[in-house]
């Protein structure tokens, strides 16, 4: 996890110096675009879960945090049209905010029955991106931009709150499971 840490704090050290000076087209098409991967990431966590866990909750939770990450998405692409009609969002080069895990990493975790790893990581992962969002908010001065890292940071933490809850399920009825 230490490694995952590492990588993840050196992008968002990275992105706290660079999206501050982002346009603010840029910087939706870059939210737009990591929503999106978090969505896949998410779907991905879904699909393997149901074949791969014995808890019902699993799947569910992580099929609503893709789904919302979706709903997220087409949120910031709404914003964009309005502010920038007729424009499809523009590639950014910069790394996602928040780990996306390759599909043979999830189906590790999940098989080697690593889950709580796993909600550890995804768990950290929403926690840094909120922070760097909340960071954000105050550091840019455009409105705008405040607003919507703000909204962001929100979302972020509901994130945490519900891996936290099923790592915390998860957790219950293991320890049920081995009584």
């Amino acid at each position: 996890m230490r490694e995952v840490s590492l990588t993840v704090k050196e992008n968002i050290k990275k992105l706290l110096q660079t999206l501050p000076k982002l346009s603010m087209k840029e910087l939706l098409s870059y939210w737009i675009n990591a929503e999106v991967e978090e969505a896949e990431m998410y779907h991905r966590l879904y699909e393997l879960s149901k074949e791969l866990t014995w808890i019902e909750e699993v799947p569910k939770v992580f099929r609503k945090l893709s789904e919302e990450s979706l709903e997220h998405a087409e949120e910031l692409l709404r914003l964009y049209k309005k502010l920038f009609p007729g424009e499809k969002p523009i590639l950014v080069n910069l790394p996602p905010l928040e780990v996306v895990l390759a599909e043979p990493e999830l189906e590790r975790f999940l098989e080697k029955g690593r889950a709580e790893e796993l909600f550890d990581i995804l768990m950290e992962n929403e926690k840094m991106a909120a922070e760097a969002y909340e960071y954000l908010s105050k550091l840019s001065e455009n409105p705008e931009v405040k607003e919507v890292a703000k909204w962001l940071a929100e979302i972020e933490w509901g994130h945490y709150n519900h891996i936290k809850a099923l790592k915390e399920k998860y957790l219950s009825l293991k320890d049920n499971a081995t009584q």
